[in-house]
C-alpha cells in the first residue's frame, strides 16, 4: 500500500460508504468510530491523511483536531473534514484557526469531490516531506 488514510465516522453506514468510495486509492483504509479510538490508533500509526466528522460520541472531531495539531508526529497529517456542518459555521470556523490547511467537505457529497480532497491533501502531504 502507497498511503494510509484514516476515516473517523461514527456512522457506521457512511464509514462503509466512505471505504466503497476510496476502494480505487492505493491506500490502506484504517477506520475509528469516535474520536477516543481514532486517538487511540493514531498512537499506533501515523496515517498519511485524516477523514474527519466533527460531530461524534466519546470524543468530538473538533476535540480531536486539537490533540492531532498538539501533537508533533502528527501536526501535518492533511485533514478533510466531512461533517454536514458548513465551512462557515462558528464551529468550523473555529477548526481553521487551530489548522487553516484543513479543507472541507460538506455532507452529502458525491464520490468525485471525496476522491479530489484525498488526491489534493495526499499530494499535499508529500509536498511537505
Amino acid at each position: 500500500m502507497a498511503c494510509t488514510i484514516l476515516i473517523v465516522e461514527d456512522d457506521r453506514e457512511l464509514q462503509e460508504l466512505y471505504t466503497a468510495m476510496l476502494e480505487d486509492v492505493d491506500c490502506q483504509i484504517v477506520r475509528a468510530y469516535d474520536g477516543q479510538k481514532a486517538w487511540e490508533k493514531l498512537q499506533e500509526a501515523a496515517p498519511d491523511l485524516i477523514l474527519l466528522d466533527i460531530i461524534m460520541d466519546e470524543m468530538m472531531g473538533d476535540a480531536l483536531l486539537a490533540r492531532i495539531k498538539q501533537d508533533p508526529r502528527h501536526r501535518d497529517t492533511p485533514i478533510v473534514i466531512a461533517s454536514v456542518l458548513s465551512a462557515s459555521s462558528g464551529q468550523c470556523r473555529h477548526l481553521l484557526e487551530m489548522d487553516p490547511n484543513i479543507v472541507f467537505l460538506r455532507k452529502p457529497f458525491q464520490k468525485a469531490q471525496l476522491l479530489n480532497m484525498v488526491a489534493n491533501g495526499l499530494a499535499h502531504g508529500r509536498a511537505k516531506e
